[in-house]
């Protein structure tokens, strides 16, 4: 036996927790468990485990024989745990990466009236921070207004995330479009090792670990069904054909409502990539934060077209990625987002029912 290589030990409420992070096992430590697990950094026995707790072999086999049943010991004779070594392939990054990585996907997500309930007891016993920070001693210079004249200040005025769709669907153009400005290659740079992609978002050394798979609904010329955009091509490369607007659903634990608009596009990350460049952990965040620009140069294409985008994190992670085929680390989710039409006579629909209340803020009013 040999000790997991995934293995994180911390302190919650009193009790010293073992964690696997690669399979998101937790369980609670004793010292035996401690004493073995630091033993077994090599190949041990059970026999050589039970010498050097000073126990009898048939409790060291017991112990053993738990300790492997919840991950956190590899038997020589058994291969690995596919999910350890699928976490292998981030080890340049871990344990800070990847502890982050799984600890982060299993989330219970609460529906908008729990979600409510939740903040009215936070805000009785804690006060909200503030939206913005302000210097309180630091001087100020006004600025003037910003320039809103023409079409692109226009675009970022008008971007919303819209929760209600039309019933029309999108022209292929207007999918084409928005795809190819957020996520297409528009040029290659050739290099002493390899040629790198250039895209509308910035990437960390030019990596672009994002992918995009697009889930089309009602989408003028594409038959419903589940693509990846090969970005190179600027072409969806078929996966699965049908209506797969019930799983788009579960995909998104209570905000079904995104899954009514005529496409939507989940957005991964290829780690290896970003891990090639950067064999550090703070890498990691690159891979989030250019989800984030791909995702919002998305958003306002989408408005550009006059659609209504929407963004989500809110995700059910391993669901999309057995969908996708990918395996959760080498190829992760990140991010969905999507569009439709807007509803019949709406501008702004940020809600799922009614309209939103808002004040303009009088430091941005034209003088």
């Amino acid at each position: 036996m040999r000790r997991t290589p995934h293995l994180v030990l911390y302190w919650r409420t009193g009790s010293l927790i073992v964690c696997n992070y690669a399979t998101g096992e937790l369980i609670e430590a004793t010292p035996d468990v401690c004493s073995v697990l630091d033993y077994c950094g090599a190949w041990r026995t059970a026999s050589a485990i039970a010498r050097s707790l000073g126990i009898g072999r048939t409790l060291a086999a017991r112990l053993v024989a738990s300790l492997t049943a919840r991950g956190l010991l590899q038997r020589a004779d058994r291969p690995a745990d596919p999910r350890d070594r699928a976490m292998s392939v981030l080890d340049e990054w871990n344990p800070s990466a990847g502890f982050f990585h799984t600890a982060t996907r299993r989330v219970r997500f609460l529906s908008a009236r729990q979600a409510a309930r939740l903040s009215r007891r936070r805000a009785s016993t804690r006060v909200t921070p503030p939206a913005v920070k302000r210097l309180s001693r630091a001087s100020t210079i006004r600025l003037p207004p910003p320039d809103t004249a023409g079409q692109f200040p226009q675009v970022l005025l008008r971007r919303r995330t819209w929760r209600r769709f039309g019933s029309g669907p999108v022209l292929a153009a207007d999918l084409a479009t928005t795809l190819g400005l957020a996520l297409g290659v528009q040029q290659w740079v050739p290099t002493a090792f390899g040629r790198l992609p250039l895209k509308t978002s910035p990437s960390g050394g030019a990596r672009h670990p994002i992918e995009a798979y697009v889930c089309v609904r009602r989408v003028t010329g594409i038959a419903p069904g589940l693509y990846h955009y090969a970005a190179d091509v600027h072409g969806l490369e078929q996966m699965r054909l049908g209506d797969l607007t019930a799983r788009a659903r579960a995909w998104m634990p209570h905000s079904e409502y995104f899954a009514k608009a005529s496409f939507l596009i989940v957005l991964t990350a290829v780690l290896e990539r970003e891990i090639w460049r950067y064999p550090y952990p703070r890498a990691y965040r690159a891979a989030i934060a250019e989800a984030g620009h791909v995702c919002q140069t998305f958003c306002l294409a989408a408005t550009w077209r006059n659609l209504a985008p929407f963004c989500l994190m809110g995700l059910d992670d391993a669901l999309i990625e057995r969908e996708l085929g990918i395996d959760g680390v080498r190829e992760t989710v990140l991010y969905v987002a999507g569009a439709g039409r807007p509803p019949r006579g709406a501008d702004w629909a940020p809600r799922v029912r009614g309209t939103l209340r808002s004040r303009p803020n009088p430091a941005f009013r034209p003088s």
